[in-house]
């Protein structure tokens, strides 16, 4: 494998990294309806604030996310709308597996 493609494979990783926390699958399922802060976020999560604010940070860094300071609040939205492509993929596939096991 070239270095180019070695790097692109990383990179790639690096991103399916991220997504492969429930947490952050949670996060994007909220996001894709509107953008949110990381207290509304927790708050509707159930989950502590910094519990939050970590994973919407790896979802950023990861090119996921981004967020846009309003006020004093900072709001986060999605970066990336392919990923929910990736993420009716994945429904898609786990639904197709479901029925291939239940012989249906």
């Amino acid at each position: 494998m070239n270095e180019d493609m070695q790097k692109k494979c990383e990179l790639r990783a690096h991103m399916f990294k991220a997504l492969a926390h429930p947490m952050r699958v949670y996060i994007l399922e909220y996001l894709k309806e509107r953008p949110w802060c990381v207290c509304e976020l927790a708050n509707e999560l159930g989950i502590d604030k910094s519990v939050a604010s970590k994973h919407l940070s790896q979802l950023k860094e990861a090119g996921l996310v981004e967020d846009k300071k309003k006020g004093t609040l900072v709001e986060y939205h999605i970066a990336a709308q392919c990923v929910l492509d990736l993420a009716a993929c994945a429904e898609s596939t786990v639904l197709q597996n479901r029925r291939k096991r239940l012989g249906l």
